[in-house]
């Protein structure tokens, strides 16, 4: 006798999974002393990261014509940052480094998360990671504050950016053009 679901469902087909602790946030701009990368371990306890990109797109009529022409224009895109002041020292070489207009050129950051938990899912498709970078970024303000029942020092940082690259097979293979 074949089953049926109580409220007359489809619901046992399985889609798959991920893991929250796959996602990682890096800072490949920073470095310490000696010139190596630290971004990647900043641990800079960021509680939300929210980003927002958008092109310019003029509309132009013709008059006397039903033509629309869609024309192109600049890139520009937000961060925002929210993280609590914490233990390590890596503050002043973050603020040094993002903070800094003239070193906007190598200023990246880069979130990205593991789809899946494994290996494979259960169509037998392979996991792959998705990254997304953004290139020349700039912090373009910061605000700080404290609540006294917990005295946690939450600070918030907004970053400018000019280039979102994104890819869904690791890092080696970001879409969007070259970045300069």
């Amino acid at each position: 006798m074949p089953q049926t679901d109580i409220f007359n469902r489809n619901t046992n087909v399985f889609g798959g999974s991920f893991s929250a602790d796959s996602a990682k946030l890096t800072f490949p701009a920073l470095r310490n002393a000696a010139g190596a990368a630290i971004g990647a371990d900043m641990g800079l306890l960021v509680q939300q990261l929210g980003v927002n990109y958008t092109q310019q797109v003029a509309r132009l009529y013709e008059v006397g014509q039903p033509a629309i022409y869609y024309v192109g224009g600049r890139t520009a895109g937000t961060i925002s940052l929210d993280r609590v002041v914490g233990p390590r020292a890596l503050n002043e070489e973050f603020y040094r480094t993002y903070g800094d207009v003239c070193r906007a050129r190598q200023n990246m950051l880069q979130f990205s998360f593991q789809q899946g938990c494994g290996d494979t899912n259960v169509a037998g498709n392979v996991f792959r990671e998705v990254a997304y970078q953004c290139h020349f970024c700039v912090i373009t303000g910061i605000n700080a504050n404290v609540r006294a029942q917990d005295m946690i020092i939450n600070e918030g940082l907004q970053i400018m950016f000019s280039s979102l690259l994104y890819t869904d097979q690791g890092i080696g293979n970001l879409r969007g053009g070259d970045v300069q």
